[in-house]
Order: structure tokens, then C-alpha cells, then sequence
């Protein structure tokens, strides 16, 4: 069994051990030690990195009760000295506790529990079993800034083994999955070494690094909450994380303020004056297509009798919005049309005909046309789109999707 030595000292980040075995894992070698400050990956936190005896430690996992330390070179042999990487221990700790923090105010604040947690390489997230209707903006803003407070506060942390009988003395936020190790958030009396049960902030089970006290976390930011399951899974970032998280901010607001060429402060304004020109002059290309459309099916239906197979040309980008027009306007006129245009290497086919015209649905020969392109698609029996992108053989599947019965 090894000696945990990050339960006791989560700043403990060099060590000698004594390798005791030698295990493979996901085809790379791997040592199991007498004890270790290596975080293994669980409870939603990733594994530590560093060295061991000079070798990299890539990762850290436990396997069947053992904790296997994945190596990037030859395993080593007798007594090592570990590394522990110091900036990610530092940013683990920062998002976890910070996690704790925000997971106790949101229960407290909102009555909203949380279901899981995720600690991504960028970003974090816990999962809520409460709606976002529940969580709106001035409430997530509320919940940021309480528990803030009690970074700002720097209060003890104390992380250890309970008795059954101080378990049950406690306000615990879930009841202990694995082991009866809690982290517990709350000020100390002078001459204690844990705090009363009225003034603890939060008391949760968990067997990750924790800091000794909650003013290491730095600082804590909700960045977004959205709808997940029957839930609200809540995105945020801690410590070093926020820094990094203001500075990409910072960086595109510049791109966005340099690309409308206005002052940041200025951009939410120009920016919805942008989408509103923009929006108009979608509405003014649409007529032009619709305009043009027309005319296309003029000139086709006038070029002779029968169905109507040609591959168009749109005057602006709008592909499929323009063949679309045309095989419309053609059965508007009594006329069949097995039309497409191709745009960007991809071909857009639209079938219609007259409503309640005669032979296979269109919907039928569109999907038999655009399996032979490579594509998808399919509609009614008068009129059907889609599109793929074998443009080689466009002129043969327009001219068999005409002859299908």
C-alpha cells in the first residue's frame, strides 16, 4: 500500500521513495512506490505530472488499489527522488478548492446541488441539479461574489480522516462515497484545530489537494451557465486560470474593435449596428436571387417542352437558395425542373414539378440523385432538395433523375 503524502501536505512537492514494483500501463512503463506526493487522476481531478528519478511522470493512475506512476522513459529501479510539477499541482489545487467554494454558496444561495465536476485543461465545470431559470445572470453574479468573500477571508482549510462520530457531527454537502476523508472550510477558535460546527462555511468529503488555507484559490470566475440534461452545468475558472481568461478576453475584444474599427467601449453598440446593416442587406440579396430566379425559369421553360434539367449559375454566393427559386418558379409555370448549381466544390439540387403531377415523387428521384453524388437530401412529391459533392458526375444524375418513371 503506498503512503499518500499529498493527503497530509499538499505543498509537499519533492520526496525519495522506494519503487517497489514495475507495472505497464496503455503500452508504457509505469513503478508503483512506498509513498508518493503524486496526485493519481480521480474525483475529477487530473493526475499530477513531473519527474521521477529524472523521468517524466505522465501521468498518475490508480489500478486495482495501486498507484501506478506512468512514465515517459525507462522505469527506474531502488530509491528515487519525485518532482511533483509545481505550477500544475498549484493550478489543480486552485481550480479544485475553488470548486468547493462555489459548490457551498450555490447550495446555500440557490438550493442548487451539485451533480458532477469536471476540470478541464482551459476551463471547469459543476453540474447542477437545478434549471437555468432558476440560476439567472444576477443570481450566478451573487454566487461569484460570495464565494469570493470567503477567498478574500482566507479561511483554514482542514483536509483529514473523521471518526464515525465527528462525521455525523458535521453539515456534510453529501454523504462520503469512498473513505471518510472531508475538507473542511470554516474560521478557528485560538487554541482549536477545527471549526465549530456553526461556523463552518462547508464540509465535504474528498480525497483531492486541497490548499490550507482558501485565500491560495486567488480568485474565482463564472464565465457562462447553460441548460444541461435536466440541469445547469456551470462553467468557471480560478486562480492563474482568471489572468489567462482576462487577457484572451481582453485580446479579442481588441481583434473585434480592430476589425469595426471603433474603441472597446464602443463595440456592443457598433457591433448591433453592424448585424442590423447586415441583416438588411441578406434581405436585399434574397430579392435579387429571388428576382434572378425568376428570370432563370423564364428563359429555361422558354428553351422548349418538357422537363427542364440544367445546372444554373447564381449571380452572388447563395447556391442552394438559388436553384431552389428557379425549380419553384419552373412549376409555377406547369414545368418540371431537375436543376442544380454548384458552389465551393459542393453541388445543391432542386427537384419540383407542378402540384399533383404525375410519376415518382420528387422527394424519391432527389434521394436516389444525391446517393450518386455522394450526398444527402430528400422533400415531398413535388418538390425536393439536397446536395453532395461528386459535381463529376452532376450532368448524368440530373438527366436519369428526369427519365425515372
Amino acid at each position: 500500500m503506498t503512503e499518500r503524502l499529498y493527503l497530509a501536505d499538499p505543498e509537499l512537492l519533492a520526496f525519495e521513495a522506494d519503487v517497489v514494483a514495475a507495472r505497464a500501463h496503455e503500452g508504457r512503463p509505469a513503478v508503483v512506490l512506498d509513498r508518493t506526493a503524486f496526485y493519481p487522476e480521480g474525483g475529477g481531478q487530473p493526475a499530477d505530472h513531473g519527474l521521477l528519478g529524472g523521468v517524466p511522470v505522465v501521468d498518475v493512475q490508480e489500478v486495482d488499489g495501486e498507484v501506478l506512476h506512468v512514465l515517459g522513459g525507462t522505469a527506474p529501479a531502488g530509491r528515487v527522488r519525485g518532482e511533483v510539477e509545481a505550477a500544475r499541482r498549484r493550478d489543480h489545487l486552485q481550480q479544485h478548492h475553488g470548486q468547493h467554494l462555489l459548490s457551498a454558496v450555490f447550495e446555500a444561495r440557490a438550493s442548487a446541488r451539485t451533480v458532477s465536476f469536471h476540470l478541464g485543461a482551459e476551463t471547469c465545470t459543476v453540474d447542477l441539479d437545478q434549471p437555468p431559470e432558476a440560476l439567472p445572470p444576477e443570481l450566478l453574479r451573487q454566487v461569484e461574489a460570495a464565494a469570493n468573500d470567503l477567498v478574500a477571508r482566507d479561511l483554514p482549510v482542514v483536509a483529514r480522516e473523521l471518526s464515525a462520530a465527528e462525521l455525523a457531527a458535521l453539515p456534510l454537502r453529501k454523504a462520503p462515497a469512498k473513505g471518510s476523508r472531508v475538507v473542511v472550510v470554516g474560521p478557528i477558535e485560538p487554541g482549536e484545530s477545527f471549526p465549530r460546527r456553526e461556523a463552518i462555511v462547508d464540509a465535504s468529503p474528498c480525497g483531492g489537494t486541497h490548499p490550507h488555507r482558501t485565500g491560495a484559490v486567488g480568485v474565482i470566475a463564472v464565465l457562462r451557465a447553460q441548460r444541461w440534461a435536466g440541469g445547469t452545468r456551470v462553467e468557471f475558472v480560478c486562480g492563474g486560470r482568471v489572468v489567462a481568461a482576462f487577457a484572451e478576453a481582453n485580446r479579442r475584444l481588441a481583434a473585434a474593435s480592430d476589425a469595426l474599427r471603433c474603441a472597446p467601449a464602443e463595440l456592443p453598440l457598433v457591433a448591433a449596428k453592424a448585424a442590423d446593416e447586415g441583416a438588411a442587406r441578406r434581405k436585399d440579396v434574397e430579392k435579387l436571387l429571388a428576382a434572378v430566379a425568376v428570370g432563370e425559369a423564364e428563359r429555361l421553360a422558354g428553351a422548349g417542352d418538357g422537363p427542364v434539367v440544367a445546372v444554373v449559375t447564381p449571380p452572388v454566393p447563395g447556391a442552394a437558395a438559388f436553384v431552389r427559386g428557379v425549380a419553384q418558379a419552373l412549376a409555377a409555370r406547369g414545368r418540371s425542373g431537375y436543376l442544380a448549381a454548384v458552389e465551393d466544390g459542393r453541388a445543391h439540387l432542386a427537384f419540383a414539378r407542378p402540384k399533383g403531377g404525375a410519376g415518382a415523387p420528387m422527394g424519391e428521384r432527389l434521394k436516389a440523385a444525391v446517393a450518386a453524388l455522394g450526398g444527402k437530401g430528400g422533400g415531398a412529391p413535388d418538390f425536393a432538395q439536397g446536395s453532395g459533392p461528386a459535381t463529376a458526375v452532376l450532368p448524368a444524375v440530373l438527366a436519369k433523375a428526369a427519365e425515372a418513371g
